[in-house]
């Protein structure tokens, strides 16, 4: 580690991500016991308003303010205001304080797209603006616990996704373009990005065509069959998934980096599973089963093909806390092949 960095006398970091292995090691030990929550449901947090209850709650974060700077009887204070649903569908604003903002609230804004169950323990629940919610010091936060509980509500959002994406499109703004949005020119998008809100969820219409600049990427990734999030296992491996707490199957989904381009302009964007497989013409495995020899003219192929084809595309940008575009590019949600333009 950089001397800079240490923490004690420690000199090497060990860095984990969603793509390390963790298997438990079968030994004769003691079973650790388990934290027991007292989990409240949102829809029955009313009783609780301006006590000094600690409540115990589990819920999806489906939406997130920017960070914002206030003033208390202690001075400035920095928070960030996080929206919560449970199947009760209740919906409640939970305020983060000064240092979850940094912590938490980072890592919970890098999944906000993926609905992240969110555990929070010792919560205040406040009169403030009808009933809210506020961490305490003494809280506790945990993305995506491991409890049994969370599978339950991982299940619910999964087969109740649409619903859920209507709550956020009536509540915070539409997560998705309609045929009525406004087709605007690819030059276009830089300007309005540059006036987008830090944190917001944006989408953008245009017409335009594919071109493939990178013929040498990974075309796929092994992941989830469930909620598609990356895994280090490999294809066809069986496995409990970190994110979804699911026994699954690892499987390859598509992925792939085009530019989109209309006759102002190009720019860089990203597409996923079955949308980049119509899109390129072919399929993951197909990809997966070129030899070497028969891999690049494969590529070469595809990308002369995909320049035949226009499509009214709908883009969809995710700012960051800093207000800038997450991964610096834009990911593709939806497209139509324009009629007459197929080869």
């Amino acid at each position: 580690m950089d001397p800079r960095h240490q923490r004690g006398p420690y000199q090497f970091q060990w860095t984990i991500n969603s793509k390390t292995i963790v298997e438990e090691i079968e030994e004769d030990e003691p079973a650790l016991r388990l934290p027991e929550y007292n989990l409240v449901p949102l829809n029955e947090l009313g009783v609780h308003i301006d006590t000094d209850a600690e409540i115990d709650i589990l819920a999806l974060a489906i939406h997130m303010n920017p960070p914002n700077e206030v003033n208390t009887n202690h001075g400035k204070s920095l928070i960030q205001e996080i929206y919560l649903i449970d199947p009760g569908l209740k919906l409640l604003r939970l305020t983060m304080w000064n240092r979850f903002v940094h912590d938490e609230c980072r890592e919970i804004s890098d999944l906000i797209l993926a609905k992240p169950i969110i555990l929070g323990t010792r919560i205040k629940v406040s009169s403030y603006n009808g009933l809210s919610l506020s961490s305490r010091p003494t809280s506790v936060f945990i993305v995506e616990p491991l409890l049994s509980s969370s599978v339950a509500l991982r299940t619910w959002a999964a087969q109740n996704d649409k619903l859920l994406e209507e709550i956020i499109g009536n509540s915070f703004g539409s997560a998705s373009s309609s045929s009525t949005d406004p087709i605007i020119k690819v030059s276009e998008i830089a300007e309005k990005l540059i006036s987008a809100p830090t944190m917001a969820r944006s989408t953008y219409l245009v017409r335009g065509k594919f071109r493939m600049v990178d013929f040498h990427q990974s075309f796929h990734y092994v992941s989830c069959e469930n909620c598609n999030k990356a895994t280090g296992y490999d294809l066809g491996e069986n496995f409990i998934c970190y994110s979804c707490k699911n026994a699954t199957i690892a499987r390859a989904r598509c992925r792939v980096y085009l530019d989109v381009y209309d006759d102002t302009t190009s720019t860089p964007v990203v597409i996923f599973g079955s949308l980049a497989e119509e899109i390129l013409g072919c399929t993951a495995v197909d990809l997966i089963d070129r030899t070497d020899e028969e891999h690049l003219p494969y590529i070469e192929n595809i990308a002369n093909n995909i320049e035949n084809n226009e499509w009214i595309i709908v883009l969809g940008a995710q700012m960051n806390e800093s207000g800038r575009l997450r991964q610096n590019k834009l990911t593709v949600l939806s497209v139509n092949n324009v009629p007459g333009t197929a080869e």
